[in-house]
């Protein structure tokens, strides 16, 4: 069995995941719709009396309620916005890790991922949904997420003036540097993607050691645009922007290594998936095991990058850096989700794979795969949220579009799999040294 079939009963599960996503969607803004009512009765409640003190009950009272109407109703509207696209920017990430994975192991001369490289490949191929998702949401919502973009920072006259922001304005923050970075990234990821892909299956109807060693080339090619120009530049204008006071140079290293580890985990777990389903006879448990060092490596090498980062901004004690862990270790913000993100992305996977048994075990490398898919899911939204949603926005509204957006990715995924016509890769010049691979 060479050739992946996605069956219905697969797409059914996708479909009822994708459901309850939308179900727990709902529940999550009626909650927040009723929690901001509860927020604003009481205010209200509030300014009616001090309204009644000073003779003016009826006036004051009915703009406040208007204004409270409004904060609430933008509110629980910001809640859903930000988490959309947290959870793109998620998906964006890695999709491009798992291009930096097809990329560094081809110009290594690796051997032994031949046999499941088409997994990354199909992964690689959603960074064309995450891209149209995210460009919408720059055309429609860029006010709501980037408060740079408004032009009232930059107007001296205007009480609202940022000097700080005015400062970077010319030469970074400005829309017309976005878009052109934008178009740059976008035209270099769907090209990485369309290229990779056209090599790798013609390789499986017409294979050839000019095509293998042109591959290489295009290795080395990508691994520059990817850490130089895609990971660079979204980072800084679509993360690290959203708190545009804040800056640091760690924070690129840090977010690749986040999606490095996620795509990893999404790989060993689809190649349980697929071993279960009676594809890929040839991936053995040193595969597997191959794949678990890698997870636990990057996990690693993740804390050390936020380790670094966060060591750094302690050290210098600038306001302008500190403001991001402020926002973020406060216990009366996202002080447990911070904590919680740390124990999920390095201290558990740490002590779950650091056995060589472990990275052996079905049970155990699918375990820990998830524990770290959710880990850096928080993280990613610790990343970009708390600048917008400063308390109580992650929760039912997070885990549900957790749920939908993720049951898209997998059905794209697992539909870009159907498509290749040698899941194995059996006609590649490395693919005896992968099925024998052995550690």
């Amino acid at each position: 069995m060479n050739t992946y079939v996605f069956d219905s009963s697969t797409q059914k599960k996708l479909f009822i995941s994708f459901g309850i996503g939308v179900l727990l969607l709902i529940l999550g803004i009626f909650f927040s719709g009723s929690s901001k009512t509860k927020e604003e009765h009481t205010s209200v409640a509030k300014t009616e009396v001090v309204a009644k003190a000073s003779n003016h009950e009826s006036t004051e009272t009915h703009e406040a309620e208007a204004g409270h109407g409004h904060h609430a109703e933008a509110s629980v509207s910001l809640l859903v916005k930000a988490n959309i696209y947290s959870l793109f920017y998620f998906g964006f990430y890695i999709a491009i890790a798992a291009l930096f994975f097809l990329s560094a192991t081809n110009i290594a001369w690796g051997g032994w991922q031949v046999s499941f490289q088409k997994i990354p490949l199909a992964i690689s191929t959603t960074v064309v949904f995450f891209l149209i998702c995210l460009f919408t949401m720059f055309i429609f919502f860029k006010h709501d997420i980037f408060e740079w973009t408004h032009d009232y920072l930059y107007d001296p006259k205007d009480p609202r003036f940022d000097a700080l922001l005015a400062l970077k304005h010319g030469d970074f923050l400005s829309m017309n540097w976005f878009w052109s970075f934008n178009i740059v990234i976008a035209f270099s990821a769907v090209f990485l993607v369309y290229k990779w892909w056209k090599t790798l299956t013609e390789m499986d109807t017409n294979p050839s050691i000019k095509l293998f060693s042109s591959s290489r080339l295009f290795a080395a090619i990508s691994i520059v645009v990817i850490s130089f120009v895609i990971n660079t530049f979204a980072t800084w204008y679509w993360s690290m922007s959203i708190q545009p006071h804040w800056y640091s140079t760690m924070f690129t290293w840090n977010t690749m290594a986040g999606a490095a580890v996620t795509m990893l985990s999404i790989v060993i777990i689809l190649i349980h998936f697929l071993k279960s389903k009676g594809y890929l006879p040839n991936v053995n448990v040193n595969h597997e095991h191959d794949v678990a060092k890698l997870m636990f490596a990057i996990s690693v090498f993740w804390m050390y990058t936020f380790f670094s980062q966060y060591m750094l901004i302690w050290y210098a004690n600038i306001p302008e850096e500190t403001e991001f862990f402020r926002l973020r270790r406060n216990t009366d913000n996202y002080g447990f989700l911070f904590h919680f993100a740390i124990i999920c992305n390095f201290v558990l996977p740490f002590f779950i794979l650091m056995k060589r048994n472990s990275k052996r075990s079905r049970t155990t490398t699918l375990i820990a795969a998830f524990i770290i898919i959710f880990g850096q899911f928080a993280w990613f939204f610790l990343m970009n949220c708390p600048m917008l949603l400063p308390k109580n926005g992650f929760g039912i509204v997070s885990i549900g579009l957790l749920l939908m957006i993720g049951s898209i990715f997998g059905y794209l995924v697992l539909l870009m799999l159907s498509k290749i016509k040698d899941l194995e890769s059996s006609t590649h010049p490395y693919v005896k040294e992968s099925y024998k691979h052995h550690i």
